[in-house]
């Protein structure tokens, strides 16, 4: 490292080819830094530091030989760097926070990656379901009996997988529910609700923006289930998710509860019995969803 361009920052250097970066994993101070990227690939690339699926901050056309300069104010967290092509594996970009600094302040605007990252999740599991009752309406259609039980059973997990984003809306939750109580009626007489309650439920879906908060309410509620009560292994598989994609914002504001949760995702059982494991995760993103909380004056604005 040298002296940057700017007072107070020192150059990193980051050298990238068409398959890699050097280094592939970098650890910083959280503030203000500056990267000098140096093209050592054939063809002219570029390179992205990411959060969840948003660009913070990019130097495009950096043509073989060259070198670019970045510097950007980044918070503590982890990030994706793009490494050459964007089929190469990335990197990672670990800001570690100051002990001697504030914690950030949440503003809306940083709900906005993982808000996006969410209904890109949500869209996927919602194409899938609806691929799945199209399966059922063949199947049901033919008298095919046995690929109707199986696109029933396959529609039915897909759904629970949704259940999350259903969190604190009324009107949301009720139209899962009804969607929930079709697929459960084998009578012949409620195949022709499904599709209906399907198409509404879904429709709904697809207008929601679903923040943080909600997500982890959503989580919490599943992995809080009573003890005479087994979550499904679809429903779990969706809270992991979401610890997930909220992780790297909860390490910009708590470290050590990022670590927490970290943990937790490791010891979760393939089995989705309640208790255990599954209780600790739903503690610890209780105290995430506090730490995520939008100041009231962000909320209204």
């Amino acid at each position: 490292m040298r002296r940057g361009a700017d007072t107070g920052t020192t150059d990193i250097a980051i050298a990238i080819t068409d398959r890699t970066c050097q280094p592939a994993v970098l650890t910083i101070p959280a503030g203000k830094a500056s990267f000098v990227v140096t093209n050592r690939g054939e063809r002219v690339l570029e390179w992205e530091i990411l959060d969840g699926v948003m660009v913070l901050e990019e130097r495009e056309n950096i043509a073989p030989g060259q070198s670019r300069r970045l510097t950007t104010q980044l918070h503590p967290g982890e990030y994706a760097i793009t490494c050459g092509l964007l089929s190469a594996p990335r990197g990672r970009l670990i800001v570690q926070a100051s002990t001697t600094q504030p914690r950030p302040t949440l503003t809306l605007m940083d709900m906005i990656g993982p808000a996006a990252e969410y209904r890109a999740v949500l869209s996927e599991r919602s194409a899938a379901l609806g691929a799945a009752l199209d399966a059922l309406e063949q199947a049901q259609s033919t008298g095919a009996s046995q690929a109707a039980d199986k696109a029933r059973r396959e529609a039915t997990t897909l759904l629970s997988g949704l259940h999350p984003a259903t969190a604190g809306d009324t009107e949301l939750g009720a139209l899962f529910g009804k969607l929930q109580a079709a697929l459960a009626d084998d009578a012949t007489n409620a195949a022709s609700g499904i599709k209906p309650a399907a198409e509404a439920f879904r429709a709904a879906l697809a207008q929601r923006t679903v923040l943080p908060d909600t997500m982890l309410a959503g989580a919490i509620d599943i992995l809080s289930s009573p003890d005479n009560e087994t979550a499904s292994p679809e429903e779990v598989a969706a809270a992991r998710d979401i610890a997930k994609l909220l992780l790297p914002l909860a390490t910009r504001i708590d470290p050590e509860l990022a670590g927490r949760v970290r943990a937790d995702l490791v010891a979760l059982p393939d089995e989705a019995k309640p208790g255990g494991s599954l209780r600790a995760l739903a503690e610890d993103l209780a105290t995430m969803r506090k730490a995520l909380a939008l100041p009231e004056a962000e909320r209204k604005s």
